[in-house]
């Protein structure tokens, strides 16, 4: 069912997928992923967005070029990200990142090509490491023994630059990549990945091992097994201490990080079980391990952070549901379990006296910690007669957090209730009606009494009810909206600082279309919230208003429709207003008011540009304080040429 009007739905719609594919254009290379096997993307693409709002700009382009002539085959691809923060320290921070892949078809077995990258990445605030570049220039091959095995050696060199350190080395590796490869039964996808940069001082590496078997018993039954392995390493330069400065005669130290992973993961799926059920169900064990460390330690540096630490993490993830289908009913039953021990330990290094191991081996115990959730939830649908509906859903989890160290008080349990009850009725072709009931319940539990102050219940009851009416003239779609939030402490006394509150708001909303001629709509949507804020006493269920709010949008647009171009202009209006009680009188506290022109441009040439310009202009009061205006623009544009 359609929440708002199609004109609506058409621009927002039309706006994400510009969003979604400037952010996703040429994205960068995983450490687990296969970069010789895998095929540069086989299109041109160019794509650019530009974005301020208040006192941010952005700036996002790329592009991707892709072409082949005869044996060889060419790519390229950019990616540039920017971003100016202006306020009372200016922000900037750039990131670089080219691509450059060029190969020979030798023979239909065997390629050869050559990959190129370099990245940048600068920062004008004060941070460990604000300025970077890494290039790399490989050779490889790759072998095609069948059609669906590849193997891919590669070499090259590297230079690594970090906070003004710059480091050479050799780059080698090897990837072995199969798709649907056929083994008596099973469907087998598998992917190796061995990579070492030996840029001295330096050293980075990275193992990965994925292959996934499948197993369909019959068309609509399979079992899918999954195995992973990896192990990663990485060097980083950080600012070295005096001390240690002169013991090794270093400008900067080396931190190190190794994390490796494994992951048995099975999942089995059954469709059209006694025709009428579906069954999916999936089991997951990942274990991680993550050890940090300094290259360069003295044990004149009298201090716990010398000390290495290591964190070790198991995961045990459950996750199984049912579906029941009918002609009037469908439904699906989920249950979810997920339990987690991490672990943190300090690594000795001898010659420091041992109470600073002590302290450091304390602060990360304090890191321990077990966890346990699990979720329930139903969902339905009664198809009472065609044009009858009734949803229901209802959802139930629970979290058991506990933190084995005694210096700890954060152990809770947290549980969370909610049951929503809906009925859809259509009155006649064009009109359709609704009312949805929704409550939720929640309670958190601190165990220990010195945060047992923080524990709480938080119940919330809403009632909306509303319509649509869609005609070829004139389509509209309304909505009204009750909510009561009550929150209540479970030890609340004078001398703490929380307090039992409560909060009620309700909300109106519109959305009107009224299509003038083939090509021009008006286009209506505003909304209205009253919201009221107060001191709650729950045993008596009285309340004391402490604050009200109310917020006015309303935005009028004449929009033209040309081909496949959309063009409008209007006016765009908030208000948010703020008021305290003075006794039993209300007084206004503070006002903020805009108001403006808006602007919104989308149009797609030549089937392959589009275009996106949205902005608006704004003369903005408020409270005490001058006017003052305020333009705010998005605008992108994606040429698949």
């Amino acid at each position: 069912m359609k929440l708002i009007s199609f004109t609506y739905l058409n621009n927002v719609l039309i706006t994400i997928w510009l969003l979604v594919l400037t952010l996703n254009i040429c994205p960068q290379t995983r450490v687990d992923s296969l970069e010789f096997i895998r095929s540069f993307p086989k299109y041109s693409l160019l794509i650019s967005k530009l974005d301020k709002q208040l006192n941010t700009y952005s700036l996002n382009s790329g592009f991707n070029y892709f072409n082949k002539i005869s044996d060889f085959t060419f790519g390229v691809s950019e990616d540039y990200k920017s971003s100016f923060i202006k306020g009372i320290e200016k922000t900037v921070r750039d990131e670089h990142h080219f691509a450059l892949n060029l190969y020979y078809n030798f023979s239909d077995k065997i390629d050869f090509g050559l990959i190129g990258n370099n990245s940048i990445l600068s920062d004008s605030r004060t941070l460990e490491i604000n300025q970077s570049s890494i290039s790399n220039i490989l050779l490889y091959s790759k072998i095609k023994p069948g059609d669906d095995f590849s193997i891919a050696p590669f070499s090259g060199y590297s230079n690594n630059r970090q906070i003004g350190e710059n480091d050479y080395g050799l780059v080698y590796g090897l990837e072995v990549g199969g798709d649907d490869i056929n083994v008596s039964d099973f469907k087998i996808d598998a992917e190796l990945k061995f990579k070492n940069e030996d840029i001295s001082p330096r050293k980075n590496f990275s193992r990965y091992f994925n292959m996934n078997l499948l197993n369909y018993f019959e068309r609509n039954v399979y079992n899918s097994l999954n195995i992973k392995y990896y192990k990663s390493g990485k060097d980083f330069y950080i600012n070295a201490d005096s001390i240690t400065s002169q013991r090794f005669g270093i400008k900067n130290n080396i931190q190190n990080r190794i994390e490796t992973g494994y992951l048995l993961q099975n999942r089995f799926f059954f469709d059209e079980f006694i025709d009428i059920l579906t069954l999916d169900a999936t089991g997951k064990v990942l274990f991680r391990n993550i050890e940090r460390g300094l290259k360069y330690k003295s044990t004149e540096v009298q201090s716990s952070s010398i000390f290495d630490s290591q964190i070790d993490e198991l995961k045990l993830e459950m996750d199984a549901s049912v579906g029941y289908r009918s002609r009037s009913f469908n439904s699906s039953l989920r249950f979810t379990l997920n339990e987690k021990d991490e672990k943190h330990k300090a690594i000795r290094f001898q010659g420091i006296n041992e109470a600073f191991f002590n302290q450091r081996e304390e602060s990360e115990q304090q890191k321990n910690n077990t966890s346990s959730y699990a979720t329930l939830a139903f969902e339905g649908d009664i198809n009472i007669s065609d044009d009858d509906k009734i949803t229901l859903n209802v959802y139930q989890s629970k979290l058991k957090y506990d933190t084995p160290s005694s210096l700890n008080d954060d152990d809770r349990d947290e549980i969370l209730s909610i049951a929503r009850i809906g009925y859809y009725k259509k009155l006649n072709p064009f009109f359709m009606v609704f009312i949805n009931a929704e409550g939720s319940y929640a309670h958190t539990v601190y165990i220990f009494a010195s945060r047992s102050s923080n524990n709480n219940i938080n119940r919330i009851i809403r009632l909306k009810t509303g319509g649509e009416y869609i005609g070829s003239k004139f389509s509209s779609y309304n909505s009204f909206d009750v909510s009561a939030n009550y929150t209540v402490y479970d030890f609340e006394d004078l001398t703490s600082p929380l307090r039992s509150f409560s909060f009620r708001q309700f909300t109106a909303v519109d959305s009107t279309t009224i299509r003038i001629t083939s090509r021009i709509s008006l286009f209506l949507f505003g909304y209205l919230k009253l919201s009221e804020q107060g001191i709650l006493n729950w045993d008596s269920f009285s309340e004391k208003p402490a604050r009200t709010l109310r917020e006015i949008y309303f935005e009028p647009k004449l929009i033209l429709y040309r081909g496949n171009s959309l063009f409008s202009i209007g006016i765009r209006y908030f208000a948010l207003s703020t008021f305290n009680y003075k006794g039993r009188d209300l007084s206004l506290d503070s006002e903020y008011k805009s108001i403006g022109p808006t602007t919104n441009i989308q149009s797609r040439l030549y089937k392959s540009l589009v275009i996106s310009i949205n902005g608006f202009y704004e003369f903005i009061s408020l409270t005490n304080s001058g006017n003052k205006q305020q333009a705010n623009l998005n605008f992108a544009f994606s040429w698949n040429f």
